[in-house]
């Protein structure tokens, strides 16, 4: 993602020194949705029953990011995006009741909760918006980091982290505020499948999504 940045904005300033453009800095706020289809699938050797557990969890957050674009002549904007906050995939956290199992060979008795809950953060866009009148399109490719919160309980093995990779389409309209730009747009950006293995050979994967309805306000130079 770094090299790809440091390519994108490399590539401006030689489009500006051919082209008339403007730099652009502003910070922008937006109503999301992150929505996750989820399952983990255990097996015997963690010391229960081999079984899918599968969940659809959604919440609702308010995310605030900054921006830097460069607006070509013609109007096409190249820009990059990051959120520096991160935000519940989950408005809750889930929890389910299992067996404890006592060593090999002995008789299992009470009973184990496993919680489970994530967040995201470092949500960067690389982008670029083609414009229609006062209306433009956007395209772009995003990165997202995903932390797993659950809790750990021993002999069951935990979780890391991922990074996913994904593309970011929508549409808006641009308008202005005195010597400020403005923009508001829907955006939905759609992220590879999350896969993770845990210690115990136990499997999570998950679909993750992010719908946003965003307003933006920026300076040119």
């Amino acid at each position: 993602m770094k090299k790809l940045i440091l390519t994108i904005f490399a590539s401006l300033a030689l489009t500006g020194a051919a082209y008339a453009g403007s730099l652009g800095f502003g910070v922008s706020g937006s109503v999301a949705k992150v929505a996750a289809d989820g399952s983990e699938k255990t097996g015997a050797g963690t010391g229960g029953t081999a079984n899918t557990n599968s969940k659809s969890v959604d919440a609702i957050s308010a995310i605030g990011s900054l921006f830097v674009d460069y607006e070509l002549d013609g109007g096409i904007v190249i820009g990059f995006s990051h959120v520096p906050f991160s935000a519940d995939v989950s408005d809750k956290t889930h929890s389910r009741q299992e067996t404890a199992q006592g060593v090999s060979g002995t008789d299992a008795s009470g009973s184990v909760t496993r919680t489970a809950d994530a967040e995201v953060e470092n949500f960067n866009t690389i982008y670029v918006e083609y414009p229609y009148g006062n209306y433009y399109a956007k395209l772009g490719f995003s990165q997202l980091d995903v932390n797993t919160k659950e809790n750990a309980v021993t002999g069951s093995g935990t979780y890391g982290n991922a990074t996913l990779d994904g593309y970011t389409i929508g549409a808006g309209v641009n308008g202005s505020y005195g010597e400020y730009f403005t923009k508001t747009s829907l955006e939905y950006t759609d992220f590879e499948d999350l896969s993770l293995s845990s210690s115990t050979n136990n499997t999570i994967s998950a679909d993750l999504d992010v719908l946003e309805f965003k307003i933006a306000v920026g300076k040119r130079f």
